[in-house]
């Protein structure tokens, strides 16, 4: 009897420990911790902010007048832009017939030319003064009493005379006998009026410069000596 009391016992022993463990290794299973992955954080140097996103701003199309004696090859090539896209952006059905005064719209993802620097197209020759009277400025573009193109003489005294301010249609004012002195300047106006040794006048009865205009100094001989693009 005790013997068999003895086994009774040892096997509820037995059956009580696997069970504890059992109990123990599910327990272990079902409420471990998962691995947790932390990003690591992005370095940036001191000071340094996320840059926002910038919009660039739209290109504006251009708008140009046709005048007297443009071409279209003419204007493509002052605005760097092509014939074709000229004629397609402003439905125009024949190319050869530019009217004066016609709007242009030029294209807008191209930008303008910009306007030719005043340095010397030609070289100075053996004895020539340089540097020579250039461009400064046009006045009041458009309004004729007060319209009038700004000539300096940055180098030495210097004979004007047969020199020639040209305008885009090709009119020219021709200086007659003048001499600009050194550092001197010179309007050249487009109105009527009486010469002096700082004014000169056209006696035009109508303005001749208009924005966009590239007018032109040239020597007596027809060098193109400066050039300046009127904003």
């Amino acid at each position: 009897m005790a013997r068999r009391w003895l086994f009774y016992l040892a096997l509820n022993v037995l059956v009580s420990a696997a069970t504890m463990l059992g109990v123990l290794y599910w327990w272990e299973s079902t409420h471990q911790s998962a691995a947790i992955t932390v990003p690591s954080p992005t370095m940036f140097p001191a000071g340094y902010t996320t840059p926002l996103p910038t919009a660039l701003p739209s290109p504006t199309p251009k708008k140009y007048t046709v005048q007297s004696g443009d071409t279209l090859g003419s204007i493509a090539e002052k605005f760097g832009v092509s014939i074709d896209d000229l004629v397609t952006l402003n439905a125009i059905d024949d190319p050869n017939v530019l009217a004066p005064g016609t709007q242009l719209v030029i294209p807008a993802s191209v930008q303008a030319a910009q306007p030719a620097s005043n340095h010397p197209t030609v070289t100075p020759q053996d004895g020539e003064a340089f540097p020579w009277p250039v461009i400064d400025s046009v006045l009041s573009a458009g309004v004729l009493g007060n319209e009038a193109v700004k000539i300096v003489n940055p180098g030495p005294n210097a004979d004007l005379t047969g020199w020639q301010l040209r305008t885009p249609s090709g009119a020219e004012y021709v200086f007659k006998e003048f001499s600009l002195n050194e550092r001197g300047a010179v309007l050249i106006h487009t109105a009527a009026g009486i010469d002096t040794s700082i004014d000169l006048y056209w006696d035009l009865k109508a303005p001749v410069w208009r924005a966009d205009d590239e007018v032109q100094l040239l020597d007596a001989q027809g060098n193109l000596r400066s050039v300046f693009v009127i904003p």
